[in-house]
């Protein structure tokens, strides 16, 4: 299928006459940390796939290989990425559950998911070597998107009705359920556990990624970012039933200093009271109160979705344990240049990963640089608000996009500015992501901003996406647009600087 290109003419007369837009690459150095980090894991995963290609099961490992590339590209963007954030679907399940729902799929379903060398997300397009099954179409979704599809708030009403819409499968959109899924990995422990190894192997990476992690300088910082409880408070201390409150009174002060000053400082110095009253035993009740269960930072994040407090509570303690990245320090620096040049330009800053734009939220607050946020765990009149606020405040003038949300559909023609803070080897995906604002009723040049760290795989993953585009201009054909979405074994090595290309 033909695409019509922006710049086709037809008559001697451009079809489209938008202001052209000029794309470059920002190279940033690596912190000797960082760098560190990055060699470590790079070493590790070289090793893993010397190990798969020696037995010739890359293919059938190929989640498990991309698995490794996420982590590399991860610990290029920031160090806390490679400590996953999301949390599988099936987490809370009982083992037995699980194993007993696997041996509920029918035959053809059995056959179908032995079939599979690897598992696409049909709704974010990533490959998950654990992903969901819903029962009993037996179809797979990953673990983050099966949790937003299920969740009662991401679904709207229909027909005045009061309920929810009900959850439905993204491939055959046939009723799912909570408490109707199992996953891959319990799959094969009944009907292929020779396979076990593999669908296991995501997580053993990931132990490996939180070791390297550990023994880096910032471990310190991560250990209190992972021992939270629901409060986003330290684990083992007593919690203070008036936290919440001293906290909003907190924000209210910040954001203006004028309005109650007093009565804040009196309320806060009241609830350090009770607190210290509550530690001592001095307070009301039978000595000191039992602290609450332990969160993890990735529980915190996926309660954050629910609501704003929650949403709060996270970014506070992302804010307490925030340290910079040679990434997002660019393009904190970068947003304020735009800034300082033009105050009236507005600024796409699109990512693969919503946990870096959390991070990235967090030197815009502390710098008070506005800003409007457009991801798939939103509702649909939470993006409508922040697309309208965007294109009609003038004091809005900077947006986080996850790449998987807003990379079509939307028009954003008053953005003149454009940073990647991540590449993916479709360059395709970043294009469309870009013509959100390169499109009609453009009025301005745009800039596109390529933020790459260079000599790692962000480096490899620029090269073949130049391979690529001269690929799909040779042949502008459905079946040539199929083969970008996949990698050779020859791409494979490359990116990870084992040769290859």
């Amino acid at each position: 299928m033909l695409r019509r290109r922006k710049d086709a003419v037809v008559d001697g007369q451009p079809v489209s006459k938008i202001p052209p837009k000029h794309s470059a690459i920002d190279s940033v150095e690596f912190e000797d940390e960082e760098h560190e980090l990055y060699k470590a894991l790079e070493t590790k995963s070289q090793l893993q796939m010397n190990k798969f290609l020696d037995r010739g099961t890359v293919t059938s490992n190929y989640a498990n290989v991309l698995v490794l590339l996420l982590r590399l590209r991860q610990a290029c963007c920031h160090p806390h990425l490679i400590k996953d954030l999301s949390q599988p679907a099936t987490e809370a399940i009982d083992e037995d559950d699980l194993l007993s729902r696997a041996r509920e799929l029918n035959d053809e379903v059995i056959v179908r998911l032995k079939a599979n060398e690897s598992f696409d997300c049909p709704i974010c397009l990533d490959l998950d070597p654990n992903p969901t099954i819903l029962i009993p179409c037996g179809h797979t979704v990953c673990g983050e998107c099966v949790q937003k599809i299920m969740d009662p708030a991401m679904r709207t009403a229909q027909d005045g009705n009061d309920e929810a819409a009900p959850a439905l499968c993204p491939h055959c959109r046939g009723k799912i359920s909570a408490k109707l899924i199992t996953d891959y990995k319990h799959f094969c422990k009944v009907h292929c556990p020779e396979r076990l190894g593999s669908a296991d192997l995501s997580e053993q990476e990931e132990d490996d990624a939180q070791e390297d992690d550990s023994d880096s300088d910032i471990s310190e910082d991560e250990e209190d970012a992972v021992d939270v409880d629901r409060k986003g408070n330290l684990a083992g201390f007593v919690v203070d039933d008036d936290e919440e409150d001293e906290y909003v009174a907190d924000e209210a002060e910040d954001d203006d200093d004028d309005l109650g000053s007093a009565s804040v400082s009196k309320s806060k110095a009241k609830s350090k009271s009770k607190a210290k009253a509550k530690k001592s035993g001095k307070g009301k009740g039978k000595g000191k109160e039992r602290a609450k269960p332990k969160l993890t930072l990735a529980q915190l994040k996926k309660e954050s979705l629910r609501n704003k407090s929650a949403k709060k509570r996270y970014l506070r303690r992302l804010d307490k344990t925030f340290i910079p990245s040679a990434k997002i320090s660019r393009t904190v620096e970068l947003l304020k240049e735009i800034k300082e040049n033009d105050p009236t330009e507005k600024t796409l800053v699109f990512s693969q990963f919503t946990s870096l734009l959390d991070l990235v939220e967090v030197p815009l607050h502390r710098e008070k640089l506005a800003y409007q946020r457009y991801d798939g765990s939103m509702k649909m009149d939470e993006r409508a608000d922040a697309v309208n606020a965007f294109m009609d405040d003038p004091n809005e003038n900077i947006m986080l996009v996850s790449l998987k949300a807003g990379n079509a559909g939307l028009n954003l023609w008053k953005a003149s500015q454009v940073i990647i803070l991540d590449p993916f080897w479709n360059p395709f995906i970043e294009e469309q992501a870009i013509d959100r604002a390169h499109r009609m009723p453009q009025e301005r040049e745009v800039y596109v901003h390529r933020i790459i760290v260079p000599e790692t795989v962000e480096d490899r993953i620029i090269a073949i996406q130049d391979r690529k585009r001269e690929q799909i201009d040779a042949a502008l054909d459905e079946n040539a647009s199929k083969s970008l979405t996949k990698l050779s074994v020859s791409e494979l090595k490359y990116l990870f600087g084992m040769g290859g290309g």
